[in-house]
């Protein structure tokens, strides 16, 4: 879930630490001085040059973003999975507010002002219907795959995290989707999963790089499926037709008790 930041100014937080206790590892996610204004000629004469990306010393990446009521930095270190998002007033430079993703995961709490209702709201991410957080997603992943989700971004061709669900769907219900690219090792050992096939020979992968996908039931942790494949859509579409058949056979007058 993400916050429509077009839409909203957010409040001062001179402090991101509490941002840093959702990370496992804290020397991945960059930080900022917040009582410091932006230095907005700066920013102005960056924006425009190698579309608003820098890079600091310390190779941490920088993109600039220019919004309609605030200037934005995105910063990320170096093969981290963390965003750290920083928004500061136009015409004064003050540090506004920020929040943090890892991967597409929105994680923590955001405040702002919504404009709509005229006053201070506090937004927070969706992990309430996550009882299974995404650092247990990490160690998961790192115990049952041997791949550490923090420390394969930048190595793989392809990595992602992401969750959700759709509420409207009697069927569905909040998951994780794990995705990344098989190593060329695994490779050698690559084939299209049956259930869903594949389109490509094996050693021509330049549209469409097989990629493993592992789906985590939000609530409970179960690993719900687990396939490779270079079909994401075919997988998608496999996905949601399983969960509704489970649904279906779950809820159907033979599983109700013979009384």
């Amino acid at each position: 879930m993400y916050l429509p930041i077009s839409r909203f100014f957010i409040y001062p937080l001179f402090f991101l630490g509490y941002l840093l206790t959702y990370a496992q590892d804290v020397s991945l996610i960059p930080t900022v001085d917040t009582l410091q204004r932006l230095d907005i000629s700066w920013f102005e004469k960056n924006e425009d040059v190698n579309g608003g990306i820098i890079y600091l010393e310390d190779s941490t990446k920088v993109e600039l973003i220019w919004q309609n009521n605030s200037y934005r930095k995105n910063l990320r270190k170096k093969n981290s999975p963390y965003v750290l998002t920083v928004l500061y007033d136009k015409k004064s430079g003050k540090y506004m507010g920020g929040g943090l993703n890892f991967f597409n995961i929105q994680i923590g709490k955001w405040k702002g002002f919504h404009v709509d209702l005229k006053k201070w709201v506090t937004f927070s991410d969706d992990s309430q219907d996550y009882p299974f957080t995404y650092t247990q997603v990490i160690d998961k992943i790192k115990k049952d795959y041997h791949v550490d989700l923090e420390k394969e971004f930048g190595k793989r061709e392809y990595i992602d995290v992401r969750r959700g669900w759709d509420k409207k769907n009697p069927y569905d219900y909040p998951a994780y989707v794990v995705v990344y690219t098989l190593t060329p090792e695994e490779l050698k050992n690559y084939y299209p999963d049956p259930r869903v096939g594949g389109s490509l020979p094996v050693n021509n992968y330049y549209y469409n790089t097989p990629r493993r996908y592992i789906f985590i039931d939000g609530r409970t942790g179960k690993t719900e499926l687990d396939m490779a494949s270079d079909e994401y859509y075919a997988i998608a579409e496999y996905y949601k037709n399983k969960i509704q058949r489970e649904k279906i056979t779950e809820n159907s007058p033979s599983k109700a008790p013979n009384y």
